[in-house]
């Protein structure tokens, strides 16, 4: 189980700081308060694999499916759809038939909310000739890379109205931050791996303790369909297909391009290296609990330098 805890951030984060302080060099020291982590002293548990003290997190459920709720202390459950279940610490929620958006929230007695967007998804046993509802989806391999459920066709796919894309999916992400960039009109229909939103959090809170003062990453790539990348000539297994990876970079001026991470004046190459290293320094170390693909990429015509993560859960680095 994947837990997410305010004391085992500061425990870890300090080490790997330090261990990636020959790489990325720190600013000036940061009023660390005025970065908001998104967490709260409440953690809420669901399906005994997932556990979050975010204010906000996302979910992604079938329809029918029945979500197991727990917290850590006393908690009022609310909810437009019905508990089959819900006193005290526990309470049990069945996913509707139709896909869609639904909240559910744990609220502590010293009002603390965590509040869950729990998304039903479009079945992706209605898929036709590679389309969902007119929206071009394309084929996923056979087989799954080394036999990795991780890496097995999605059982569903979130439908993303107009309307939908500035929806939290996480305390500084919104849903619309991770859709395809084909071309399409609406609905459309993303994948979103709670894992990689979790990874995404952590880093950017280690970024922030670290001293690059960002309220987020621009998220330059999140879901891609198999269309849609196979357009771009990417491998048919990249996990972007999963949505479990994005493509990311510090730009807090707002100029499109990778920030002068490295204190050197100057916006470029050396800069998405920088941050490379230090994710490096912690997803090496096991205590961090992160893990998964990372690769550095260099500006060209369309983009500047980004970073890639990703959540498959083994290390893997390229274009370093």
């Amino acid at each position: 189980m994947k837990t997410i805890l305010t004391s085992l951030f500061w425990l870890t984060a300090a080490a790997s700081a330090a261990s990636a302080s020959d790489m990325a060099p720190a600013r000036e020291p940061v009023d660390l308060h005025a970065y908001d982590n998104g967490r709260t002293g409440l953690t809420v548990s669901v399906n005994d694999t997932l556990s979050v003290d975010y204010r906000v997190f996302a979910l992604s459920v079938m329809p029918g499916e029945m979500l197991t709720l727990s917290a850590d202390r006393p908690v009022e459950w609310r909810s437009e759809r019905p508990f089959a279940d819900g006193l005290g610490e526990a309470a049990v929620w069945l996913a509707p038939d139709q896909p869609g958006l639904h909240a559910i929230e744990a609220v502590a007695e010293n009002g603390e909310i965590i509040r869950l967007n729990v998304f039903v998804l479009r079945p992706a046993s209605e898929i036709r000739n590679g389309q969902l509802s007119g929206y071009r989806i394309g084929d996923y391999p056979r087989e799954p890379y080394r036999g990795l459920d991780t890496y097995r066709a999605p059982e569903g796919y979130i439908e993303v109205t107009q309307d939908m894309i500035e929806i939290e999916v996480a305390p500084h992400f919104m849903l619309g931050q991770f859709l395809c960039k084909q071309e399409a009109g609406w609905p459309r229909y993303a994948v979103v791996r709670e894992d990689l939103l979790l990874s995404l959090e952590d880093i950017l809170e280690r970024v922030n303790a670290h001293g690059w003062r960002t309220d987020g990453f621009v998220v330059m790539s999140g879901y891609r369909t198999p269309d849609h990348n196979r357009d771009l000539r990417n491998g048919e297994h990249s996990r972007h297909v999963y949505g479990g990876a994005a493509d990311i970079f510090i730009d807090e001026d707002g100029d499109k391009v990778m920030d002068d991470l490295n204190g050197d004046g100057i916006q470029n190459q050396e800069d998405a290296a920088v941050l490379f290293d230090f994710i490096h320094a912690l997803m090496e170390d096991e205590a961090s609990g992160l893990a998964g693909g990372l690769g550095e990429y260099r500006a060209n015509g369309y983009h500047g330098p980004y970073v890639h993560i990703d959540e498959r859960g083994f290390n893997v680095r390229w274009g370093r």
